[in-house]
């Protein structure tokens, strides 16, 4: 069986290798394992750490020695002082068998936030060929490091194109949005590797542009490269929202109708559907008492008046940048009656709700009212 395996690995990354951008010419591992590791690097360049490691844990499968693919992996790994393991996992690696592009990598490793830069330049001038070392020098802060690396290194410039691409949408540099220059960018990105990350950077522009069509098609494919636990399945809902908006405001408005009619009716059932099982629900009521948890035996507990009507009006619907947190602003008016005294009460608020969506549909999990022109509920 590992037989079979390294046979596999060999023979993918001889396929890969025929269009692979190669970042390391002379590395520690053999033949095989070095077309591996480039492709891990690859792979990290363009923002994919998760396939990195693995096709770091692929090199080391066909040579157990490849110290590259150490770094790659250390490389993916923090290097907070507390919990990162960043640290220990340059320990475990043979300095030594490090060639010298492979060294200055690991120095960089090693470096602390404040003399990154300075050691990054003192790496260049010693490898000033290396397309690794030079990758470490571009910069969001300065939009034309990419430009520069893309033109000295053509046959490494995916993740370069990548970046451009948000450049241009973003304007950085013609001054205004550049969505034709951007979408070129990306192309060249993809057809120099064929890559989620890409694709994602392709979505996320589509919805700079406004086109959640667009956004949403482009990132399915991103998601559809792998499906579990996928970094890509965020951005894809909140496309997905985008698009339906129209849909999910309505849904939300009828959903705030019919929990506070579950509420007036006292149908513990019905009221269940929209409370979230792992959050609590927290209510100022317009008795203008203080805030509480609203749990199944307040909800139940016995009233001192009866409604006569209630109804609420003017919802408005506005949700968080991603779509998965709304706050309903709404108007309620009716009467209740006293049970004491029969006095029948005019009933004015405003309000408002938080709802959050969860893996089980959209939840509340706060409320406030305050009487508006009339009067709350009695204390």
């Amino acid at each position: 069986m590992k037989k079979i395996l390294i046979t596999f690995i060999m023979s993918f990354a001889f396929c890969v290798n025929t269009n692979a951008q190669q970042w390391i010419k002379n590395t520690s591992c053999d033949k095989n394992a070095t077309k591996i590791v480039n492709e891990a690097i690859n792979h990290l360049a363009n923002l994919e750490q998760l396939m990195a490691v693995g096709m770091a844990k692929a090199a080391l499968v066909v040579d157990k020695d490849c110290e590259c693919a150490k770094l790659v992996i250390a490389a993916t790994s923090s290097s907070n002082k507390v919990w990162g393991s960043r640290s220990s996992k340059l320990q475990n690696i043979n300095v030594e068998s490090l060639t010298g592009v492979e060294k200055a990598w690991y120095s960089l490793l090693s470096t602390s936030n404040e003399n990154y830069n300075e050691s990054v330049k003192k790496a260049i001038d010693m490898y000033p060929d290396s397309p690794l070392l030079n990758w470490f020098e571009t910069s969001n802060n300065d939009w034309n490091s990419y430009k520069k690396f893309a033109s000295n290194f053509p046959r490494n410039a995916s993740a370069a194109y990548n970046m451009m691409a948000y450049a241009h949408a973003r304007g950085e540099y013609s001054g205004k949005p550049d969505f034709n220059a951007a979408y070129q960018s990306i192309s060249k990105s993809l057809t120099m590797h064929d890559g989620p990350n890409a694709l994602d950077s392709q979505a996320e522009i589509a919805a700079m542009e406004g086109d959640y069509q667009k956004a949403f098609d482009t990132q399915l494919k991103a998601y559809d490269l792998a499906t579990f636990a996928s970094p890509y399945q965020p951005k894809l809902l909140t496309y997905f929202r985008k698009l339906n908006k129209e849909d999910v405001t309505k849904s939300l408005k009828e959903a705030q109708v019919n929990v506070q009619k579950a509420i007036e009716d006292q149908n513990l059932d019905e009221w269940k559907k929209y409370i979230f099982d792992d959050m609590k629900l927290t209510t100022g009521d317009s008795s203008l008492s203080k805030f509480y948890d609203q749990t199944e035996e307040l909800f139940l507990e016995k009233r001192n008046f009866n409604w006569n009507s209630f109804d609420l009006r003017d919802i408005d619907v506005d949700f968080s940048p991603e779509m998965n947190m709304a706050v309903l602003t709404f108007y309620a008016s009716g009467s209740y009656t006293l049970t004491d005294t029969s006095e029948k009460v005019d009933y004015s608020t405003r309000a408002s709700a938080v709802w959050i969506s969860t893996d089980s549909g959209w939840k509340m999990v706060h409320a406030n009212w305050a009487p508006f022109g009339g009067s709350g509920i009695p204390q």
